[in-house]
């Protein structure tokens, strides 16, 4: 029973737009906030930034929402 707690412990349940995940916590490293404080950053303008981005052009069915579109991760 000890062995079913432990494993437990080493979980984390995260519900995301009405889907529960479970994830093991030991995949996860501690977020380092020296290197975010101490890196270097270019300040540029939304336009700027999307200059280069194509917009996905979506059937109608999509945008209705009778279609639903899955991305995965490979």
């Amino acid at each position: 029973m000890d062995k079913d707690k432990d494993s437990i412990k080493k979980q984390k349940t995260i519900v995301h737009r009405k889907k529960v995940y479970i994830v093991n916590k030991e995949n996860y490293k501690k977020l380092d906030l020296n290197k975010i404080a101490n890196k270097k950053s270019i300040i540029v303008s939304t336009k700027e930034a999307l200059e280069d981005v194509t917009p996905v052009n979506w059937s109608d069915i999509v945008l209705s929402g009778k279609k639903k579109i899955i991305i995965e991760k490979n």
